[in-house]
């Protein structure tokens, strides 16, 4: 509890990240990965290997962008630096061990950044008593020329989690239904955004859930990314995220992942 609170204290990030519960979630997925890190492991190598396996197939390695970095358990940052001039890690917070452990790395560099450029736009909206939800519109001036690849990485279902919390809990007018639908135009947003890059794409994201009794019998079940349909996946397996005592005494709760490689049109010719 000091260590965390201590890390809560230290780490650098703009100041409505922090009121937003944005560094409070990542220092808790933090603790949660320590306290299951058995449960974790299948899910942390299969992705490992489907970004390794993307990677390798991209031909283009000036530069690697990973959306949704994050405390680095699922990317092989090692051989990813060795196969691209340069690695940029992007998302909302950086916890001072992954600051710690990219110095490590001349071409790796971290690029605190908003995928779905919302956050500050409600933020703000709040402190002036706006009632309004602001459409996603992601933007990334890191991807360019250079960009052989971009992968965003388990993501798709976590990156409304603190903005429909937030919404919900200090947003005038603000009800579940709204703010619902509100979040799936944000997740649409991020798969429309991934559609339209002109480089290699690779998508890992869970996207049902099953909540099961102590038998492994389901009790409940359903989409995590509010129903989207996505194609049929290069490949897939089950995240054991919360074994039971995680949420629940009585349900544990599996994930569903996906994961997706687009080549861009010139790497096909």
């Amino acid at each position: 509890m000091i260590l965390e609170l201590f890390t809560y204290i230290t780490t650098r990030c703009s100041p409505h990240i922090r009121r937003m519960g944005y560094l409070y979630e990542a220092i808790g997925l933090k603790c949660r990965y320590k306290r299951h890190p058995d449960a974790w492991q299948h899910h942390l190598e299969k992705t490992r290997q489907f970004v390794l396996s993307a990677a390798d197939k991209s031909k283009e390695r000036g530069k690697v962008v990973i959306l949704g970095a994050g405390l680095l358990l699922d990317v092989p940052l090692e051989t990813l630096s060795a196969m691209f001039c340069e690695v940029v890690l992007i998302d909302i917070v950086c916890l001072p061990e992954v600051r710690r452990r990219i110095k490590g790395y001349d071409n790796v560099r971290f690029l605190q950044h908003d995928v779905t450029n919302v956050a500050e736009t409600l933020y703000q909206n709040v402190q002036y008593g706006r009632c309004e939800l602001p459409s996603s519109s992601p933007a990334l001036p890191e991807i360019d020329k250079d960009t052989g690849l971009v992968i965003s990485l388990n993501i798709l279902s976590q990156i409304t989690v603190v903005l429909r919390k937030y919404a919900l809990k200090k947003l005038k007018g603000a009800d579940m239904d709204r703010v619902g639908i509100w979040c799936r135009q944000i997740t649409e947003a991020h798969c429309a955004f991934l559609r339209s890059l002109p480089c290699n794409v690779c998508l890992i994201a869970d996207h049902r859930y099953a909540r099961r009794d102590r038998n492994g019998k389901i009790a409940a079940q359903g989409s995590t990314i509010f129903g989207i349909s996505l194609p049929v996946p290069d490949d897939s397996w089950v995240w054991n995220i919360a074994p039971i005592g995680e949420e629940s005494r009585l349900h544990s709760k599996d994930l569903e992942v996906g994961a997706w490689y687009r080549r861009r049109e010139a790497d096909t010719a």
